[in-house]
């Protein structure tokens, strides 16, 4: 589920109650609650456990919703390496079972374990980034900035450039 799908999406309760979705909270990498309005722009929140469905609008069950130590899950934030490198502005926060998984840059995507959010997105040390072009017979391959993942490494072994690839984020 990508949280750029959730934005404005119409919400229904299992009593009748429904609106739309305002924003998404996330403690960490756990998402927590919405925060919706209905008709008449009267903000209520819904836990993420309450969550029915995910379709055409989010069916949930009508219960009292705690507010935990949460922070808004914002699109359009910019991303900066751990040396303070632009990278560009968050595109899309993937999600899978009330978890965060991954965000993305542009077409760049970065597992959740990498990026820290706050008023910027830090990209940490762990993230292996590639530092300059992987070429093969003068075709580039990777471009400069590619996060090294799971996916990436197994292209550059189909392509016979696993260990070159590697390399590159030295």
């Amino acid at each position: 589920m990508k949280i750029s799908e959730l934005f404005g999406k119409k919400v229904n309760g299992t009593a009748g109650k429904s609106g739309y979705v305002l924003s998404v909270f996330a403690n960490g990498n756990k998402l927590e609650y919405l925060v919706c309005a209905d008709e008449n722009e009267r903000e209520f929140t819904i836990d993420f456990k309450n969550i029915k469905s995910v379709r055409e609008s989010v069916t949930f069950e009508e219960a009292e919703s705690q507010y935990a130590a949460a922070r808004p899950l914002r699109l359009g934030r910019p991303v900066f390496d751990c040396e303070g490198l632009y990278l560009g502005k968050l595109t899309e926060i993937t999600c899978d079972k009330n978890a965060v998984t991954s965000a993305h840059v542009g077409n760049k995507k970065f597992s959740a374990e990498d990026v820290v959010c706050g008023d910027a997105v830090i990209v940490k040390n762990s993230a292996r980034i590639i530092k300059s072009d992987v070429k093969k017979n003068g075709k580039i391959l990777f471009r400069r900035g590619t996060p090294l993942t799971g996916e990436v490494l197994k292209k550059a072994q189909k392509q016979g450039e696993y260990v070159q690839t590697n390399l590159k984020t030295i």
